[in-house]
């Protein structure tokens, strides 16, 4: 069995997909440098091939013999034409919103979920039959709780003060114009001067649209740093005291942390679409840019206000974490070999 892992363009892609490789092996296919270049010198079990174009992988993909395609994105139509190959679709997030349930997802030889909601709103959907869907847990998240990630040596290396509390904030881009970034970041560093401030927005804010990312270093201070390259979250919300952030995934990911979460909304809530603010009941949300500090110190205050709603959340959102999700998702392509 010949596993090929494609992530195309998008180097935001890795951190979900490398778990999975490194408990299966096999080859990483990326058509972005800089994905390469932030893999290729790695301590690795598996090969990662660069090409310039998908159309120069797709003459070289039957040199491969790659006998399954893991998509983190919705890739299927560039390879539909390889009649013999398996597709597994993993998505590279929670995966729940509207956009996400692409039609496409009919064609996937198996659909991996991180937990029961995920397979849920597929089968309502009638997107695909429960047996194609396989809940794993999120191999993202269950390898670094069980890495020896080390807090208090990354908030060293930040350079964070350890004498005050740390607030992370991580919108998202600015596609369907559900970004908080413009609206909040001037007000986040200007009012939480008392705060260690980590901005950690989407890669795409900075790839599309670099202004917004130089205003907030306009506004830069001391005890603020802002990430807008990094590719993976995690560490930052292992050191961080709480999160704000808007319609992203990340607030999902940041369940299991089991902190205070604060949602910004960037216009009036009611005009977003419920599908994309589900998650909104498990913190207080601001539509008023005055009230973030406010907000912020009550929930640093009392952390456990929201906590019933976050665990309820978790529980739809996740397969519990016993480090053991990858392990899942390899008997899932095992299995899918089998019986085909």
């Amino acid at each position: 069995m010949r596993i090929g892992y494609y992530v195309g363009t998008e180097l935001h892609y890795a951190p979900h997909v490398l778990p999975l490789i490194e408990e299966t092996g096999g080859l990483l296919i990326t058509l972005n440098k800089r994905t390469f270049q932030y893999i290729k010198n790695s301590k690795k079990n598996f090969e990662i091939l660069y090409y310039k174009s998908l159309e120069d992988f797709r003459k070289s993909f039957h040199d491969l013999s790659i006998d399954i395609l893991v998509h983190a994105g919705f890739s299927y139509k560039f390879f539909k034409r390889f009649s013999e190959l398996k597709h597994v679709q993993v998505f590279h997030d929670i995966a729940d919103k509207p956009y996400r349930f692409k039609k496409s997802l009919r064609f996937y030889d198996l659909i991996i979920v991180p937990g029961p909601k995920g397979k849920e709103d597929i089968v309502k959907k009638m997107l695909a039959d429960h047996e194609k869907i396989v809940i794993t847990g999120y191999p993202k998240i269950d390898t670094f709780l069980h890495s020896n990630f080390d807090c208090t040596d990354f908030k060293k290396e930040l350079g964070l003060n350890i004498s005050k509390k740390t607030v992370l904030y991580a919108p998202t881009w600015f596609r369907w114009n559900f970004s908080s970034f413009s609206k909040y970041i001037v007000s986040i560093l200007r009012n939480l001067k008392d705060f260690n401030v980590i901005v950690k927005p989407h890669l795409n804010i900075l790839r599309y649209r670099p202004w917004e990312i130089f205003k907030a270093y306009i506004m830069k201070r001391k005890n603020c740093f802002i990430y807008p390259r990094s590719v993976n979250i995690l560490p930052f919300m292992a050191v961080s005291d709480i999160m704000l952030t808007d319609i992203s995934t990340v607030s999902k990911e940041y369940l299991t942390f089991d902190k205070p979460l604060i949602f910004l909304s960037p216009r009036p809530k009611e005009t977003i679409p419920e599908a994309y603010r589900w998650i909104w009941y498990c913190g207080d949300v601001i539509e008023n840019k005055k009230d973030i500090l406010h907000v912020v110190e009550e929930n640093l205050d009392n952390p456990i206000k929201y906590k019933k709603e976050r665990d309820i959340a978790l529980k739809q959102t996740f397969l519990d974490f016993d480090g053991k999700s990858a392990q899942r998702f390899k008997m899932a392509l095992e299995i899918l070999m089998n019986i085909s």
